[in-house]
């Protein structure tokens, strides 16, 4: 654990929400960091980035703090701003709603909803367009090969990329290339 993770929870700090849970191993209860309960001794106490962690580890919610309801914190920009950094960065990683709702801390649902919103595109759209958005910047800059420029914009098939990407351009991969240079 953390030092940091450490103070948040024995002061009860309600900036921490949603960034880590902490279980008590006397008790098998997870809480949120901002729980009023008693501060468990620190030997007693592990950390875990998001409440499924704590329940596989056999721990169950806290009846005080409730950190199984999701209480949406963050403003829906931050929620938004943060999804966008995710994915920017994530690119090559398989990224669904379910794993980038995770990542938040908030529900599939919300996510689509709050991202459409204030996008006016769905998330999976999003993560289309920046992928191909990468694929093109990758075809027109560098020599790389099809497949190795696949695998860096998440695909791990380059017939799929490919077929993908002359979905949304209208050319191949090799045809871009050789129109641009």
């Amino acid at each position: 654990m953390k030092e940091v993770e450490w103070l948040a929870l024995s002061k009860n700090d309600r900036r921490f929400d949603g960034q880590f849970f902490y279980g008590v191993s006397t008790t098998l209860i997870f809480c949120r960091p901002s729980c009023p309960s008693k501060v468990p001794l620190r030997q007693h106490v592990s950390i875990f980035l998001s409440q499924r962690a704590a329940i596989d580890a056999g721990y169950r919610p806290c009846k005080r703090c409730r950190p199984e309801v999701l209480s949406f914190v963050h403003s829906r920009s931050q929620i938004v701003n943060e999804a966008i950094e995710i994915i920017k960065t994530k690119l090559d990683e398989p990224l669904t709603l379910k794993k980038l709702a995770e990542r938040l801390f908030v529900s599939p649902t919300y996510l689509q909803k709050v991202f459409t919103k204030e996008m006016k595109i769905s998330p999976a759209r999003f993560i289309l367009e920046s992928r191909m958005d990468q694929a093109k910047h990758l075809l027109r800059t560098t020599d790389l090969l099809i497949c190795d420029i696949a695998q860096t914009v998440g695909y791990v098939n380059a017939a799929h990329f490919s077929t993908v990407f002359h979905r949304h351009t209208g050319e191949s991969p090799t045809y871009y290339r050789t129109k641009v240079q």
